[in-house]
């Protein structure tokens, strides 16, 4: 007897579309490749589980990337969030024993901080609705026959593995380290749909060498509300505010991984050093009249004055070709203007740091890329290529910012694609006793 529901994929995603459809009275079966589901989640936001975002949800819209016009992953994932919201995830959360609490800057965590008691909840509640999850099965190939999806998995599972319904829930190719594979994508296009070449999001900035080594010793240091900029071939790609973080090859922090999905290597990313400078020539105008003021003191120690680290104004000085003893007096007019400019924010203010690389799916938490969303209607996440296939979670061409975007849209999808997976079954089961 072929199932109501097979879900492939045991994270958050594929797990809460299993117990969404329990729910409605569904047969639902989740495959996970790996012994253990949930490994990702249990990773997020450093083991502490960013659930979700703070605020209105019509303000998650923005803060997703993907598709092929700007705007498109909000348009297409609005169904799913209104359905299930920021709110419904802590109220639901918070019924079933696990109480979220919001910080500050709006992210959402268990009150515990334990991701675990995350993936306990999705697990105790998948039992209590019956839903069976099988660890350790592959799926090796999909096929449609009779208008049943079968399932062939490695090691190879007699009978036969079939369902009324199927849920691609695969996830993406972020940490490989923790189980991810990529499988959807090849599973999906076995079926007739094209994908978005994946490539790796959230990730930080690794900049050419020759141009970081003034900035290596800043590593660790945080540069809280900067303004950043992708700049391509001198024309602004994105922009956002946020933090930025210094690491030992380049720039990471909310800002500049918010920006990776846009980052290409021969890219140059402006960070703007001092939070609140103005426009480079506001900045410049500050530089001279405090060496007109102050010319006997060094250049680096000018730059502290105004609130700028020893460490970046050591670096700073250096990157305009200066030794850390010059004096204010002795800066030349087009080393001053450098200076402005790297402080600056706004138009073409910022230093530019020129992009080598991204870092690569060991350090990128998401995924952009995936199955085309033209193909999947966005009402009920079901396919428009093939009847009963719907997908949910990182395995669509969605990427959301960090905050916990990225967890909500998986809950979101994961509960729109359940739900309609259990009404197609139900329908097609209805159909099949009437006749």
């Amino acid at each position: 007897m072929a199932w109501d529901m097979v879900v492939v994929g045991g994270g958050p995603a594929g797990l809460f579309a299993a117990i969404a459809a329990a729910e409605r009275g569904a047969r639902a079966l989740v495959l996970e490749h790996m012994s253990n589901p949930g490994r990702k989640l249990l990773a997020s936001g450093g083991g502490q589980c960013n659930l979700t975002h703070g605020g209105e949800i019509m303000d998650f819209l923005p803060h997703y990337g993907g598709g092929t016009r700007p705007g498109e992953a909000g348009r297409f994932l609005r169904p799913a969030l209104y359905a299930f919201s920021n709110s419904d995830l802590v109220t639901w959360c918070t019924r079933w024993g696990v109480p979220l609490t919001e910080d500050p800057d709006g992210r959402v965590f268990p009150i515990s901080r334990r991701a675990q008691d995350v993936l306990d909840l999705l697990l105790a509640e998948a039992r209590r609705r019956r839903v069976e999850l099988r660890t350790g099965v592959r799926v090796r190939s999909l096929r449609v026959e009779r208008s049943r999806f079968v399932v062939l998995t490695a090691p190879e599972q007699k009978p036969v593995i079939e369902g009324l319904t199927l849920v691609l829930a695969t996830g993406g190719r972020s940490y490989p380290s923790l189980g991810a594979t990529g499988d959807g994508y090849r599973l999906a296009a076995s079926l007739g749909h094209s994908v978005v070449s994946p490539r790796p999001t959230l990730a930080p900035v690794v900049v050419e060498r020759n141009a970081f080594s003034p900035f290596v010793p800043c590593a660790g240091v945080s540069l809280p509300g900067a303004a950043v900029a992708v700049v391509r071939e001198k024309r602004t790609i994105a922009e956002k505010e946020g933090g930025v973080l210094f690491t030992h090859r380049g720039l990471s922090g909310p800002a500049v991984l918010n920006l990776s999905r846009y980052v290409l290597p021969g890219d140059s990313v402006r960070v703007s050093l001092l939070a609140g400078s103005g426009s480079i020539d506001l900045a410049e105008q500050r530089l001279t009249a405090e060496i007109a003021a102050h010319g006997k003191r060094t250049v680096v120690s000018l730059l502290q004055g105004f609130g700028v680290t020893a460490c970046l104004a050591r670096a700073l000085v250096a990157a305009v070709g200066l030794g850390p003893g010059t004096k204010a007096a002795e800066l030349p007019r087009e080393a001053r203007r450098v200076l402005a400019t790297s402080l600056a924010a706004g138009g073409d203010g910022g230093h530019p740091f020129p992009v080598g690389s991204l870092g690569g799916w060991n350090e990128a938490m998401v995924t952009a890329g995936g199955v085309r969303l033209s193909e999947v209607d966005s009402k009920t996440l079901e396919s428009r290529l093939v009847p009963g296939l719907f997908f949910a979670g990182e395995i669509l061409d969605v990427d959301g910012d960090t905050g916990g975007y990225n967890l909500q849209a998986a809950f979101s999808t994961g509960r729109l694609a359940g739900t309609s997976a259990a009404g197609k079954a139900r329908s097609g089961a209805r159909r099949r006793v009437t006749r």
